[in-house]
């Protein structure tokens, strides 16, 4: 009788590690802190039971029109007449309604023009030697590609995420440009150059940022391991590119006098960056939710139970966090401290004797302070802006599968920090890099991202 017991005991055991291990397999970027990316098979979506929305425009929307070219860019206007009426065919009066306005973009056959220089020779009896006509000294710094087409480069590379042999076939295709890839990693390189500045100045406002999301991702360069960080402020965002994962990144471009608020997931360098200095964190609740539907889904009724109940409370809080602007100030402070003690009522009430149960319960209760800062700092509540922004980092990964350089880095961190910065900032990335192009090709300072800050 006690072999059988012990058998039995022993298959608990064994059935109790299986469905923690099955448990974990079945984890996704749904239900814990996994990428999309690592998903070999998305979960099945639920029905819903709610009728299915029409193709198209939603009622109650907005309407989403195109504003209309000015007739500052207007190249041509066809004025259409008729003579009779297409009905009855008698004669027509002019009318005062205003007229009816169809735009129509082309493009021209040939979207670019060749300035040839013709550098003449000259004799000079003095010198007893030929001299030739200089060139412009910005047409010689530039070579074969001006401004604009240097910028086109550097922007179908760093926004468009295209390869080298992509740019060339559409030089070749589109535009009848025939030029070799060689050609066009010099040009990336002369736009890299010409960035150098305006990043410094990023990296250079960046610890007096009073708040910040901080997100990073791995990345690799020439088959090495490369973190590529991103920091987000209220009108700039940086991005930089690091052997290291840990707190020494954030010393280095922070300092550890730094005085805001860092807005992060729960990764152990944030931690140690806390304790160095004056910043203070705010904790990623979408990172907490995700790990707690996990929870949710467990086998075990009692920890599926406990990560319902939890995941209730957070939801509700979430309920009042996206109605925040219909509520009175005093009203909402009110409601969110009744909803940070009901989730941590619910993270200590039936804790169940699970693992990932208890470090959820620990962490909530030990940095409760963290995690519910939002409250009173007024900053949002997760990190979705940052992770919103090292979103073109994971695509420009997948698309070129990382760097072969340092070279390369410091052309991805300066490319992807203007593009991120001018969409904040509502401001052309083409003719900023246009005019950053120019100002280097004449020697002149480059313009700043940081004006009207």
């Amino acid at each position: 009788m006690e072999a059988v017991l012990k058998e039995i005991a022993q298959l608990k055991t064994e059935n109790a590690a299986l469905r923690e291990t099955i448990a974990r397999l079945e984890k996704n970027s749904g239900n814990s802190s996994k990428p999309p990316s690592s998903d070999i098979v998305k979960p099945t979506k639920t029905p819903k039971s709610r009728r299915k929305r029409k193709i198209g425009a939603q009622k109650g929307h907005k309407q989403n029109i195109r504003k209309p070219f000015d007739q500052t860019q207007v190249d041509k206007t066809i004025d259409l007449k008729l003579e009779v009426c297409p009905v009855c065919l008698e004669n027509l009066q002019a009318s005062d309604r205003p007229m009816n306005i169809h735009q129509q973009v082309e493009l021209v056959d040939k979207p670019y023009i060749v300035t040839e220089y013709h550098r003449r020779w000259y004799w000079c009896d003095g010198c007893n030697r030929f001299h030739i006509a200089k060139l412009p000294e910005d047409v010689k710094k530039a070579g074969l590609f001006g401004p604009k087409l240097m910028a086109l480069t550097a922007y179908l590379k760093g926004c468009g995420h295209m390869s080298y042999k992509t740019i060339q076939a559409f030089f070749s295709d589109v535009l009848t440009i025939n030029v070799s890839t060689g050609f066009l990693t010099k040009q990336v390189c002369k736009v890299s150059e010409s960035l150098s500045i305006p990043y410094q100045e990023l990296l250079d406002q960046l610890p007096h940022e009073k708040h910040l999301h901080v997100d990073e991702t791995g990345g690799k360069e020439n088959g090495e391991k490369r973190w590529n960080w991103c920091f987000r402020g209220g009108k700039i965002t940086l991005f930089h590119v690091n052997p290291s994962r840990g707190s020494r990144v954030l010393e280095k471009l922070l300092g550890t006098d730094y005085a805001g608020i860092i807005t992060c997931d729960f990764w152990g360098a944030y931690r140690k960056f806390s304790r160095l200095g004056l910043v203070v964190l705010q904790f990623c609740w979408a990172h907490l939710i995700r790990e707690v539907k996990f929870l949710a889904e467990s086998t075990d009724k009692h920890v599926s139970g406990y990560g319902k109940r939890l995941l209730t409370a957070i939801q509700l809080m979430f309920s009042t966090i996206h109605h925040q602007d219909k509520i009175l100030e005093r009203n909402w402070h009110r409601r969110m401290a009744r909803h940070r003690e009901a989730i941590l009522w619910e993270v200590r009430h039936r804790l169940p004797k699970n693992k990932d149960a208890n470090n959820i319960a620990e962490r909530l209760w030990k940095w409760q302070q963290e995690y519910f800062r939002f409250i009173d700092a007024g900053i949002p509540a997760t990190n979705n802006l940052g992770e919103q922004s090292i979103r073109r980092v994971v695509i420009d990964r997948k698309v070129t599968q990382g760097t072969r350089s340092d070279w390369g880095n410091r052309w991805l961190e300066r490319i992807w920090s203007v593009l991120a910065t001018c969409e904040q900032r509502k401001t052309n990335a083409m003719s900023f890099l246009k005019s950053c192009i120019e100002s280097s090709l004449h020697g002149l300072a480059p313009p700043s991202l940081l004006e009207n800050n």
